[in-house]
């Protein structure tokens, strides 16, 4: 049985790999025939593999303690030398888009991966490289930034992600004091943030620039690998977000006020949708024993990867000094595992972690039996849907986390689900307008975060807190420095995904087998195909809104 802590990292040594990439792209290009063709491809895929497992090891020992020594090195190691591999990665992916094989290795691999190898190619230059590499040093800066915080808060020293779990607490002037913590350290850290963001802001706008592009916002549309929708179809989910989702949260957002007996809403209110907090009963590892439990009835497949992931290590959940703040779920193909951190703080949202990041770790794992995987993923949005649906469907099981506390914490979680739309699509929205006005100031972008958050979350006021009443809470959101024009595809599965639970409330079984279709389709097809391949609505239809709306409406009783 392999462990994960037991595995041999081995450095990727930059000179070795690119010389590598350079033979299997001669040998492509220079194949004579088809059958030679494919037995590159399959050396070539057996060393991507093993590449893509070693740099997937530095991150996760990394993540597990950023204080690391070692695997600090690492990670600045890899921000240096992946740009210029990938470049050459995606020299390697020109030769199936050239080859004179072409005809034949279109009956053999999905359309969509071609779609997908030239956004991959045409998204990569030697002109970028160095801005990469600086980039990448930014996206550093912050990580250790953000993750080496540490707050006194009630009797505790506290990671940013372990205050999180005074967020939704009942007594409001805790969750208070938590809200203004998280501000004083934004106000502590917000010079240096601006300076993290405007650079990042300049280097990205630089790098759209040189590949001949007005601002950096094409180009992060094909890094994010948008391959069958664009701008305009952003702008029109917006546009119905506003006009369908907002007075949605609106009503979830009054019916929780009038229980509450508040006459208005502040922040520090965002993440509480009942009396008392919904908290999971048990230890970490009782919720885990359960988990299983649930898993195993769900499906064969379910319980079967649930048990090896647990076997093999590939679960660290519980919150520490100097771990990354946030969850994932990346993977080690080499020995076909999906790994999942994660930060337990006791709270509902541990359940909810759980549930969201093992639907990631299904479809990778079923993404493992698929040829292209490695040459062509899934799309994020696509991604998403398989972590969000999971989450609805274990409500049959959630009861055995939650025992008594079981409607309160579907109340939460499903208003969770609904009222995150219009937050997430600020996000998007911000980042949108700062990479096409990129020349805004610190002071414009808050002011401008500021005026998104009266338009899309009308019911909530961020007065008396620091930093934040300035408009500094999107530099909480690692995503905005991280990963530009990610936080789009979040809604567009959120979205989705509730399509699923309204479904699974009719008839679950078929929900789940619509789910496992989904699921096992990825990477085949583009987002938009899937949802249509799966009898699913499309987010960028207004029609689609209405239907959503008035199932959640019955669903919550509205």
């Amino acid at each position: 049985m392999v462990k994960v802590s037991q595995l041999v990292y081995t450095r990727p040594q930059k000179e070795e790999v690119i010389s590598s990439l350079k033979k299997f792209k001669h040998d492509l290009d220079s194949a004579s025939t088809l059958e030679e063709f494919m037995s590159v491809h399959e050396q070539y895929k057996e060393f991507a593999i093993d590449l893509f497992t070693n740099i997937s090891l530095a991150d996760i020992r990394y993540t597990q303690d950023t204080r690391n020594e070692f695997y600090t090195e690492e990670r600045n190691y890899l921000d240096e030398v992946l740009p210029e591999i990938n470049l050459h990665s995606a020299e390697v992916a020109k030769c199936y888009l050239t080859s004179k094989f072409r005809p034949q290795l279109e009956k053999i691999f999905p359309s969509v991966m071609f779609t997908n190898l030239q956004l991959q190619t045409d998204s990569n230059s030697p002109l970028i490289v160095e801005d990469k590499i600086e980039q990448n040093k930014l996206v550093t800066a912050y990580t250790n930034l953000m993750s080496n915080v540490v707050v006194d808060f009630n009797g505790e020293k506290l990671p940013l992600s372990g205050l999180a779990k005074y967020y939704g607490v009942p007594d409001r002037e805790t969750r208070k004091q938590a809200y203004m913590k998280l501000g004083e350290v934004l106000v502590e850290k917000g010079e240096k943030l601006d300076e993290i963001y405007d650079n990042l802001v300049k280097i990205r706008t630089r790098m759209g620039q040189k590949m001949g592009f007005e601002n950096f916002s094409p180009l992060g549309y094909m890094q994010m690998q948008r391959n069958c929708y664009n701008k305009q179809d952003i702008a029109k989910f917006r546009k119905n977000v506003e006009k369908y989702i907002v007075p949605l949260t609106v009503k979830i957002r009054k019916k929780v006020a009038d229980k509450m007996g508040w006459d208005k809403q502040f922040l520090y209110d965002f993440n509480v949708f009942t009396e008392q907090e919904p908290k999971p009963y048990g230890s970490a590892e009782e919720i885990f024993k359960e988990a299983s439990n649930m898993y195993n009835e769900m499906s064969e497949e379910t319980g079967k990867l649930f048990d090896l992931m647990v076997e093999s290590e590939c679960f660290d959940y519980m919150s520490r000094e100097g771990k990354w703040g946030g969850g994932y779920c990346t993977t080690l193909p080499k020995y076909k595992l999906p790994f999942i951190l994660s930060n337990f703080n006791g709270s509902a949202g541990d359940i909810d972690v759980l549930t969201h990041e093992f639907g990631h770790a299904f479809e990778a794992y079923k993404e493992f039996d698929i040829e292209s995987s490695f040459l062509s993923s899934i799309s994020m949005e696509t991604a998403e849907v398989h972590s969000m649906s999971m989450e609805f469907l274990a409500y049959p099981w959630i009861d055995k986390f939650f025992k008594d506390r079981t409607e309160a914490y579907k109340f939460y979680h499903i208003g969770s689900a609904v009222t995150f739309i219009p937050y997430g699509t600020i996000v998007d929205y911000f980042q949108q307008n700062c990479y096409d006005n990129p020349t805004m100031t610190p002071s414009q972008r808050n002011d401008m975060f500021n005026m998104m958050e009266k338009q899309f979350i009308p019911y909530m006021s961020t007065e008396g807190l620091p930093g934040i009443e300035k408009g500094r809470r999107w530099q909480r959101q690692a995503h905005i420095f991280e990963s530009p024009f990610y936080y789009i595809d979040y809604c567009l599965a959120q979205f989705t995904a509730l399509q699923f639970l309204a479904l699974s409330q009719k008839d679950y079984k078929a929900t789940f087998d619509k789910y496992v279709k989904f699921v096992s389709l990825g990477g085949t097809k583009s987002f938009v195909d899937l949802l249509k391949e799966c009898d699913l609505y499309s987010p960028f239809e207004e029609k689609s809104f209405k239907i959503v709306v008035e199932a959640i409406e019955k669903i919550l009783d509205l």
